[in-house]
């Protein structure tokens, strides 16, 4: 029988403490905090306010957008634990890479029974990538959205001012970096994954088209909410990532990330294996008039899609439409803004349809789908090709 010291059983021990905890730090998830998302040069046209907050520096010169993520962080030890911000480590232990990635931000007002109401919408990813070979892994769009009732339209100061304290503090009830860590906390992510999808393509057709110019709106504005809506609802409602959409961004499948530390980023995405392409066809509302009140219909078509791209195959391809009713007493002289409520059609229509790639609903679909209770199988189709995603 041999015997060993126990200074040399101690020695041991510390190393294979040391080599354990090394392993683990190298196993954690890297963290590069605040990014945009598209090309540094349009970041002002995308992001017009926030991109007025990333200039602001904390006491130490860190940026102050990731100074306050950081903190958010340590604030939660689960999330915290499977993180490390030591990112010099290339070609060392585990290189995927997850950070905030900002794809659009918007703000918007609606009158209401005669109050103005203020909505701010912040769209971003839990975005994570190979940081060695740039590659991306996954993205898990999220969605901020705040209202209040103001005075006025307020002026870029007043709205920058709303901004900082949406993603500085909590004041507004809502936090930006707490709902990504929200997200984040339900994530495990894999190395690679097999199957990709992504939202391709968003048609306006003519009859849409002609309603949206009379209302004074933005076709390529409009293509990027819808764009937006859809990705956002398919990888909630399925719990699946999704290939990030972001036109006129992406050349040679490259996407640009542009960090507040001033990290830039080039990422490959890989090529989709299914397409989803949705089509607005048409608003179309009426008024009808009542004793006492007045009802307002407001209904959107569309059409979507889920091509399988290596065969070139449709494996979903239905009618859609929605309809909203909103009824107005007359005794308040209530008002509505009708561009703002086809939008919530339309928005509802995108996650109510997303619905059903997971949990077909045939009562929904045979409300919702031009071709009734004949779509409920191509539905059930899709929802099997949205189960290779997970």
């Amino acid at each position: 029988m041999r015997y060993y010291s126990l200074k040399i059983i101690t020695l041991i021990f510390i190393a294979l403490t040391f080599l354990s905890s090394i392993a683990s730090a190298q196993d954690k998830l890297l963290f590069s905090g605040f990014a945009f998302s598209g090309n540094f040069e349009n970041r002002k046209e995308l992001y017009p306010y926030s991109s007025q907050i990333e200039l602001l520096k904390s006491d130490n010169g860190q940026p102050l957008l990731n100074k306050v993520f950081y903190e958010k962080i340590r604030s939660r030890p689960s999330e915290d634990a499977r993180l490390t911000t030591e990112l010099g480590r290339i070609g060392q232990g585990n290189q995927i890479t997850v950070a905030f990635a900002l794809t659009y931000e918007k703000v918007e007002y609606m009158e209401l029974d005669g109050h103005l109401l203020l909505f701010l919408g912040i769209n971003a990813n839990v975005l994570a990538f190979d940081r060695a070979t740039k590659q991306l892994i996954a993205a898990y769009p999220l969605r901020i959205r705040y209202h209040d009732t103001v005075n006025h339209r307020l002026n870029n100061e007043e709205i920058v001012g709303l901004f900082k304290r949406l993603y500085l503090t909590n004041e507004l009830g809502i936090n930006p970096f707490d709902e990504w860590l929200n997200r984040f906390a339900q994530i495990s992510f894999k190395g690679r994954y097999t199957k990709y999808l992504q939202v391709k393509k968003i048609d306006i057709e003519p009859e849409a088209l002609t309603f949206i110019s009379a209302n004074n709106q933005s076709p390529k504005a409009l293509k990027n909410l819808i764009a937006n809506e859809l990705e956002s609802s398919i990888a909630s409602t399925n719990n699946i990532p999704i290939i990030p959409w972001s036109p006129g961004e992406v050349v040679g499948r490259v996407m640009a990330l542009r960090f507040c530390d001033g990290n830039t980023f080039m990422l490959n995405l890989p090529n989709p294996d299914f397409e989803v392409d949705f089509s607005l066809r048409a608003f179309r509302g009426t008024e009808v008039e009542g004793s006492y009140s007045k009802q307002k219909v407001y209904r959107v078509l569309g059409t979507i899609k889920i091509l399988q791209s290596d065969i070139k195959k449709y494996h979903l391809n239905e009618n859609i439409y929605n309809t909203q009713i909103v009824t107005l007493a007359r005794a308040y002289d209530a008002k509505v803004e009708d561009w703002e409520q086809y939008k919530k059609t339309l928005n509802e229509l995108l996650y109510e349809t997303s619905k059903q790639f997971s949990n077909v609903n045939s009562g929904w679909i045979k409300e919702h789908a031009s071709r009734g209770s004949e779509a409920v199988n191509t539905f059930r189709d899709a929802s099997h090709l949205i189960d290779q995603l997970k």
